[in-house]
This record gives structure tokens, C-alpha cells and sequence, in this order.
């Protein structure tokens, strides 16, 4: 027998179907299309009771406007994010980031919920939405809840999500300037991304968020970037200068940190891909109309 033989298999027909079959199962895990899911099944690093497959219900599809942002739905594919005119024109770096992706079959199977909800170094997504300022909402048996970008990662593989929770879509709000950087290792898959989101006054930033992912085992704010992109001396960041000055303040963010380490690239030298792809991404942003 596999594991995959013992395992019950559930697809529910509506939202409030897949929340009450999540609450009524210890060993649950929530399968859509399966693209980060699988491979641990099969490794036997997850072994659930039951599998719910949610790919069936076309309420957590689709991307609409939604006040001043972007309701993405759950089910929605990173090719069809990267397409989307709508997240170009409000949220780029999502756009950015989903159309970064290199393998065939995460582009166009693997889900923006997925992306979130595993949150692996190696993906794009997350830093974007960190970046962002972002919120996962989710249905659970006590109601809906919406989980702010900042509170959502919690470490290496961990979310703010429950385990009767199903997220049910992602919010990103309408930013001024975004962008993304990265680069790959051969598999598409990213060693460092960075993400940057501002909002400007006469050329001027006046907010930003930035946020990297594959230098930590899950995606972290660059709050001196932060700090740097605000403050007067370089603060009109449309040009290079400004842009380099800001992203040598990322080597104050990582100089002490634990990095990851390994074949893709050692700890050092993800330190100098942080402020490299750091200018690159304030650059992106600045360079949009």
C-alpha cells in the first residue's frame, strides 16, 4: 500500500464544504493543484488523513478590483497573476514576481494560496506580497478572518494560517511604485528576490516597504532600506545614485543575520545578492510611470 492509498480523499462543492470537512479531521490537508503538496506526500514528510482538493470550486478564482487593490482569489495561477493588466497597473512587483517564475509547470499550476501558504525560501511571491502590504483572507469555523502581509510569516514553513483555516483569497492595495529583482539558480527557481513598494511626493519617497526572500528561511522587511529610501539625502531615488546608496543599506539589514547557506549559494555570498537585487528591484519601481 502507498501512502496515497491510505489516504481519504474529499472534493467538496462549496467554500462552507471544505471549511466543515477541515474542522472535522485532526491529520487534514487542503490539495489544489498539488504542486507543492505532492512532493512531500511523497517524501512522506506529510502524511495526512485526508486530503480536501479545492480545485474544483470556482468561487476561489478570479481577479477583480476590490476598492483601492486587488482581490486575487485563492486558485489563481502565477501566469495568470503575471498576465493580468489590473495587478501591472496596481501592484506590479506581484506582477513582477509571478512572471519570474521559471519552471513551466509552477507558472501555470502552482497557485498564489500555495505559493503563500508554504512559503518556501525558493518563491517568488511572498516578498512581493510582504512588500506589498498584503493580507491573506481566510474562512474558518468561527467566520472569515483577513491576516496582515507583516503578521502572516512566522518562520521557516510556518503561517498565521490554522489548520481548520482555508484561504479563500489574497488582497494586495494599489501602490504608487513596485518592483521586483531576482536571480535564479538553475532549476528557475529563485536564490534572492527583493521587493520594493513607495509612494512618492514630488519625487520625493515618502513610504516604502521592501522585503527579500531566499536570504531567510522565510521572507523578512529590510528596515534599514526602509529607513534609507525615506530619508532626504536619498530620498529621490529616481535616479541610480539613489538607488545604490538605499540598497548598501540592506548589507546593515543582513550583516549579523543567519543566512541560508547552501549549494545555490553560500551565505556571503547571498549578503552581496541582497544589496545587488536590492538596487535592482528600487530601480524597477522608480522606473515605473
Amino acid at each position: 500500500m502507498t501512502a496515497f492509498e491510505s489516504v481519504e480523499y474529499v472534493e467538496p462543492e462549496t467554500v462552507p464544504e471544505a471549511v466543515e470537512r477541515l474542522a472535522d479531521a485532526d491529520e487534514t490537508r487542503v490539495i489544489a493543484s498539488g504542486y507543492s503538496l505532492v512532493p512531500l506526500l511523497k517524501d512522506g514528510i506529510e502524511t495526512p488523513d485526508r486530503l480536501i482538493d479545492v480545485s474544483g470550486l470556482n468561487e476561489l478564482r478570479g481577479i477583480t478590483e476590490r476598492g483601492d487593490g486587488v482581490a486575487i482569489g485563492a486558485l489563481v495561477t502565477h501566469d495568470e497573476i503575471a498576465t493580468d493588466a489590473t495587478v501591472a497597473e496596481r501592484a506590479r512587483a506581484l506582477a513582477d514576481a509571478t512572471d519570474s517564475v521559471g519552471d513551466f509547470q509552477a507558472r501555470n499550476r502552482g497557485t498564489i494560496a500555495g505559493n503563500l501558504v508554504f512559503a518556501d525560501p525558493k518563491y517568488d511571491a511572498p516578498a512581493a506580497f510582504l512588500a506589498l502590504g498584503g493580507r491573506v483572507v481566510t474562512r474558518g469555523p468561527a467566520g472569515g478572518r483577513a491576516i496582515a502581509a507583516d503578521d502572516w510569516f512566522r518562520g521557516p514553513g510556518t503561517t498565521a494560517l490554522d489548520g481548520n483555516e482555508l484561504v479563500t483569497r489574497v488582497e494586495v492595495p494599489s501602490v504608487e511604485r513596485s518592483g521586483y529583482a531576482r536571480t535564479s539558480e538553475y532549476s528557475g527557481y529563485a536564490v534572492v528576490g527583493v521587493a520594493a513598494a513607495f509612494e512618492t511626493d514630488d519625487g520625493v519617497v515618502r513610504s516604502a516597504r521592501v522585503a527579500v526572500n531566499g536570504a531567510k528561511p522565510y521572507p523578512v522587511r529590510l528596515p534599514n532600506v526602509e529607513r534609507a529610501l525615506v530619508d532626504e539625502a536619498v530620498g529621490r531615488v529616481v535616479d541610480g545614485d539613489g538607488a545604490t546608496e538605499a540598497a548598501t543599506a540592506a548589507l546593515d539589514d543582513v550583516e549579523t543575520a543567519s543566512l541560508l547557506a547552501n549549494d545555490a549559494a553560500t551565505e556571503e555570498y547571498r549578503r552581496q545578492l541582497v544589496r545587488t537585487y536590492c538596487r535592482q528591484a528600487i530601480e524597477r519601481a522608480a522606473s515605473e510611470p
